[in-house]
């Protein structure tokens, strides 16, 4: 009965499931902030507060993402730009409206500085994307040699994550599963969950309150975004779906540190949710807008090529259109020649017979004047 069931599940329902179970570790992690803020009254509301903003970056990044690609296409490369500078500019004068505010510093300093950090890192994880090995893996063509050099490359960025941290209210936040969730889900199993062992055990090295709970989760991330790979086919996820992914995905986090580090857990968490979130969101959604272009890259460079293997074949069959039409020309002559040579044989045949018919008749003549 459950075989029957399992079979029948198929990876976007399965990925529909896994949303489910993970939204509900975010209701845990919120009944977990107000019973804290409830009984203790140690804690602002900024995990809460700041909850609206994601929410609203969400919905804006996703926007972009899924109608920019669309204007590119229908219109010119300027007002592709442009459209981006406009966006850029509107944030700005958003972000300068809210610091003219008494909290606006406040409220806007942990996603500037999240940006600037993710910024660097989303820098070096373009810069790997021009490797030969990334480029296999995008054209589905990975050897062992490639796969390992996969593992190395994203268990480098994931160990640079555990440095590359910004101070949120004295606790550190990075991107390190950002980097190990994109490992797995575009890499599968025998790239995700090799990295995701190596940048947790290497974060466990480096100590800390959260170093258990930060582990334990990198190690879970690259099991689960290596899952998602296989349910979906070795397809990585569209925009929307990664970004939801990784908004649920945070709030798991966020419960795992309240559940593995007890006494500071709340507070670390109320801490980190809100910047860990939106840079999550923001580098998945930036990566998949990229590997969507580079794929198109690709496929127009197959095109191309197969264009050109198009035209070779068109100028082989031509020659060898020509080199026939040549052979036949040639054989005409030749059966030209062939007809006289066998036409001037049958005179030459045709007067021998005579000649025979002649002196055949003499002998006969010889013969009948020998006998009288």
């Amino acid at each position: 009965m459950l075989g029957k069931f399992k079979y029948k599940l198929t990876g976007e329902k399965k990925l529909i499931i896994l949303f489910s179970i993970l939204f509900v570790f975010n209701i845990l992690l919120f009944i977990n902030l107000f019973a804290y803020i409830t009984v203790f009254k140690e804690l602002d509301f900024n995990a809460f507060h700041e909850l609206g903003t994601i929410i609203a970056a969400i919905i804006i990044l996703g926007f972009i993402s899924t109608r920019l690609p669309k204007l590119k296409e229908s219109t010119d490369g300027s007002i592709y730009e442009i459209a981006y500078l406009i966006i850029i500019g509107i944030l700005s004068i958003t972000i300068s409206y809210f610091n003219k505010s008494t909290n606006g510093e406040s409220l806007w300093a942990p996603f500037l500085e999240m940006f600037r950090m993710l910024a660097v890192l989303l820098v070096l994880l373009f810069i790997a994307t021009k490797s030969k090995s990334f480029q296999s893996l995008i054209e589905k063509k990975t050897s062992r040699k490639t796969q390992i050099w996969l593992i190395i490359i994203f268990a480098i960025l994931g160990i640079l994550a555990s440095y590359f941290t910004i101070d949120v209210f004295g606790v550190p936040a990075n991107a390190r599963g950002l980097i190990v969730m994109i490992a797995a889900l575009a890499g599968g199993p025998v790239i995700g969950i090799p990295v995701g062992i190596i940048a947790g055990v290497w974060r466990f090295s480096l100590g800390g309150p959260t170093a258990l709970a930060c582990s334990v989760v990198t190690i879970i991330t690259g099991f689960l975004g290596s899952l998602i790979n296989k349910w979906m086919g070795g397809k990585f996820l569209k925009p929307f779906k990664a970004a939801l992914l990784m908004f649920l995905y945070s709030g798991f986090d966020m419960f795992m540190i309240i559940l593995l580090t007890p006494k500071q857990g709340v507070m670390i968490a109320n801490a980190l949710y809100a910047p860990m979130t939106f840079a999550s969101v923001l580098g998945i959604l930036l990566f998949t807008i990229f590997l969507d272009e580079k794929k198109e890259e690709i496929m127009i460079r197959e095109n191309i090529e197969q264009i050109n293997k198009n035209k070779e074949d068109i100028a082989l069959n031509r020659e060898g259109i020509s080199i026939n039409r040549e052979n036949i020309s040639i054989n005409r002559e030749n059966i030209s020649v062939n007809n006289e040579i066998i036409i001037s044989n049958a005179e030459k045949i045709s007067e021998l017979s005579k000649k025979l018919n002649e002196l055949q008749e003499e002998l006969d003549e010889l013969k009948k004047s020998s006998e009288g």
